[in-house]
């Protein structure tokens, strides 16, 4: 094994000069054309006062608390839907057990611990998806926002 392949490289010979990148990016690169009075016009703006700065930080600041209490409604509003789905969802277990326990004693005998589950389980998902279905219809029906 040779010396010189164990050798590290000299970082300054195998690098490139850093002006010389510098040039040859200005040479290939060509600067956008921009109005000769940009600058000027930037150092107006930058030392005026916009006029419309403060209103349009006081709508900004309007429709936030408008969005802020509608996003909040809307949380008060879905807890009340969840409660009074989960209600809703007991009294209709009940009244269908209630109905439904003589017909399956009669027609499965005493085994009903089998059953019972199985039709509170159904119970259930029917009302879950009646409350889903309904979102997703409302959502459909929703106008989608424009944006910008």
């Amino acid at each position: 094994m040779s010396d010189d392949m164990s050798m590290p490289t000299d970082a300054s010979t195998t690098s490139p000069n850093p002006d010389s990148l510098d040039r040859a990016l200005r040479r290939s690169i060509v600067p956008p054309s921009v109005p000769p009075e940009l600058r000027s016009m930037l150092m107006a703006i930058i030392r005026n006062d916009d006029p419309d700065l403060e209103a349009r930080r006081f709508y900004l600041e309007v429709e936030y608390q408008r969005e802020i209490q509608r996003l909040q409604s809307g949380y008060v509003q879905l807890r009340r839907h969840s409660l009074a789905v989960v209600i809703a969802s007991t009294f209709a277990a009940g009244v269908c057990a209630s109905l439904l326990v003589p017909w399956l004693y009669d027609h499965m005998g005493s085994d009903l611990s089998l059953t019972m589950p199985f039709v509170a389980a159904v119970i259930g998902a029917a009302a879950g998806a009646s409350v889903w279905i309904e979102r997703f219809g409302r959502a459909a029906r929703r106008p989608a926002r424009r944006q910008g």
